[in-house]
C-alpha cells in the first residue's frame, strides 16, 4: 500500500459529520477529500469549515483518489450509499448500525469479502483509553471471573434535545439500534461473544412531540419499541441484565457495572471515549478509582470526543496488514444481539445468537496517539 495518506470521502453531513473530520485529521496518514450530503448547504457548511470539496455522490465514487467512503446517512440508508461504494470498489465505514436489518448486513459483508475491501462500523469508543483500561483490568482478572453485568441506557428521548429526532423514531431507530450499539459492542469487546438473549420491548406512547429548534411543537409518529429490557447470556458464562429506553426521565444508574468473583467494577459510559474507572475489591472498605494511562482519552477541542477513531484505526491496520478492531464481523454479531431483544419480545422465547465474533485486539498502553499497534 501506497505510504501517501488515505484520501476519504464523507458522505453525510449532519451533527457529527464535523466531529469525524476533525478527529481523521489527527493522523498523518489520512484525509478527507470531500463531502456528500442530499442537503447541499449541509455539505458546503462542512466544506467551508475545513477546506475540502462538497461534490456529488458519483463524483466522489468516481474519484480514484479515495480510497475510504465514511457513511454518516441515517441508518435507513446506510445499506444502499455502503453498497454503492462497495460496488464502485471502495473500503467502507460507517455510522452504526451496519444496516436495519441482518439480511441488510450480510449483503454488505459478502460484497466486501468478494471485493476483498474493508468493512468497518461505529461504535469505536470502546478504542477510547477509559475502556482500554477496562479490558486491561478484567484481563488481568482485578475483580475475578465476571460473573454479570447490567448495563442501563435510560433517556427521556431525542425529542428533547435533537434539531431532527423523527428518525430516532423509525425503522432503525429506537433506543436499541440508536444508543444500544455503544453498549453491547463495548460488552462484547469485554465479554466476547454473546450466546442467547431473552427480552421485552414495547411502544410506550405512540406520538412524541418535538421540543427544539426547528421542529418544535411537530408530533412524530413512533414506529418501535422505545423501552427494551432483557438478558444476554455471554459463550463466557457472564449473564448482563440490559434495559434501553426513550421512556424514562431520571435515573441513578451507572451505565455498565460488571460484577466478578472477586470485586465490582464500574466503566466509562460506553457512549464515551473515557470517563472514571471504578473498582471494589472483596474484603475491601472503600471504592478504588484507578487511573487512565492508555492513549485516547480526548478529541479535538470543540467537538464530540473521538468519533471517527475507529476509520483511522482501519486505515492503520490496512496500512500494517492487521485485521481492523471495529469489524463488520464485531457490528453483525452485536447486530444480531440487538435485534433479538423484539424477536424474543415477540415470541416470548430465549433467541439463540448465531453468529460469533472474536474480542478485538487491545490497544497497549504503550502506544503513542497517532498510531495502534
Amino acid at each position: 500500500m501506497s505510504n501517501e495518506p488515505m484520501k476519504v470521502g464523507i458522505v453525510g453531513a449532519g451533527n457529527i459529520s464535523a466531529t469525524y473530520v476533525a478527529t481523521l485529521h489527527m493522523f498523518d496518514f489520512i484525509r478527507v477529500k470531500s463531502v456528500y450530503d442530499l442537503y447541499g448547504s449541509s455539505a458546503q457548511k462542512l466544506a467551508a469549515q475545513f477546506g475540502i470539496e462538497a461534490v456529488a455522490l458519483d463524483t466522489m465514487l468516481a474519484d480514484p483518489e479515495i480510497g475510504l467512503i465514511i457513511n454518516l446517512t441515517t441508518p435507513v440508508s446506510h445499506h444502499a450509499i455502503s453498497k454503492k461504494a462497495l460496488l464502485a470498489g471502495k473500503h467502507v465505514y460507517s455510522e452504526k448500525p451496519l444496516g436495519v436489518s441482518m439480511v441488510e448486513a450480510e449483503e454488505l459483508m459478502s460484497l466486501a469479502r468478494a471485493g476483498d475491501l474493508r468493512l468497518g462500523c461505529a461504535p469505536d469508543t470502546f478504542l477510547g483509553g477509559g475502556h482500554q483500561l477496562t479490558r486491561r483490568l478484567l484481563d488481568e482478572g482485578r475483580i475475578g471471573k465476571t460473573i454479570s453485568a447490567t448495563a442501563m441506557l435510560l433517556l427521556p428521548g431525542h425529542e428533547h434535545w435533537h434539531p431532527n429526532p423523527a428518525f430516532f423514531y423509525g425503522r432503525g431507530g429506537g433506543p436499541m439500534l440508536d444508543v444500544g450499539p455503544y453498549y453491547v459492542t463495548n460488552l462484547i469487546a469485554l465479554l466476547g461473544p454473546v450466546r442467547e438473549v431473552f427480552g421485552t420491548a414495547k411502544i410506550t406512547r405512540i406520538e412524541r412531540t418535538v421540543k427544539t429548534d426547528p421542529h418544535r411543537g411537530e408530533t412524530i409518529k413512533v414506529l418501535v419499541p422505545t423501552h427494551l429490557t432483557g438478558v444476554m447470556e455471554f459463550h463466557s458464562g457472564a449473564t448482563v441484565t440490559i434495559a434501553t429506553s426513550f421512556d424514562v426521565i431520571k435515573h441513578k444508574h451507572n451505565q455498565i457495572e460488571l460484577y466478578g468473583s472477586e470485586g465490582t467494577m464500574v466503566t466509562p459510559d460506553p457512549n464515551n471515549f473515557s470517563g472514571k474507572v471504578e473498582i471494589f475489591r472483596d474484603g475491601g472498605d472503600a471504592w478504588e478509582e484507578i487511573a487512565i494511562d492508555h492513549p485516547y482519552t480526548q478529541g479535538v477541542p470543540g467537538h464530540l470526543g473521538l468519533r471517527g477513531l475507529g476509520a483511522a484505526e482501519m486505515v492503520d491496520s490496512l496500512r500494517s496488514g492487521r485485521q481492523h478492531r471495529v469489524s463488520s464481523e464485531l457490528a453483525f454479531h452485536a447486530l444480531e444481539v440487538m435485534t433479538a431483544f423484539e424477536r424474543s419480545s415477540q415470541s416470548r422465547s430465549v433467541v439463540a445468537i448465531h453468529s460469533s465474533c472474536g474480542r478485538p485486539d487491545p490497544i497497549q498502553r504503550t502506544i503513542n496517539e497517532g498510531r495502534f499497534a
